[in-house]
């Protein structure tokens, strides 16, 4: 019941990202031995392409979240931390604004 709990927890469906790109390459193999076949071609062929558009998405975006678990992990000084903008806080004179 815990795997049920993980999934449904924010941040959770990072976790079926194996069986999701298992899924789509399973898609892409089926729709090339479809277009090879000669079944709807050119539908096989456009499902082929955004198949393999999203296997190409899916890896940069799992790359992409690691990357940012590994910065959240090692503390953030290894570059950009998470939620900054990379710009160092503005520096006021010293001098305090009144509040009208």
């Amino acid at each position: 019941m815990s795997f049920v709990k993980n999934l449904l927890a924010p941040g959770g469906g990072v976790a079926l990202i194996p069986f999701i790109r298992y899924v789509i390459m399973l898609l892409l193999v089926v729709c090339l031995a479809a277009f090879i076949s000669g079944v709807a071609r050119v539908h096989m062929a456009i499902l082929s392409f955004l198949s393999g558009g999203l296997l190409v998405s899916l890896s940069v975006f799992q790359t992409e979240y690691e990357k940012m678990m590994n910065n959240r992990q090692g503390g953030g000084a290894a570059g950009g931390s998470a939620g900054g903008s990379g710009k160092a806080p503005a520096k006021n004179s010293g001098k305090k604004e009144r509040a009208d």
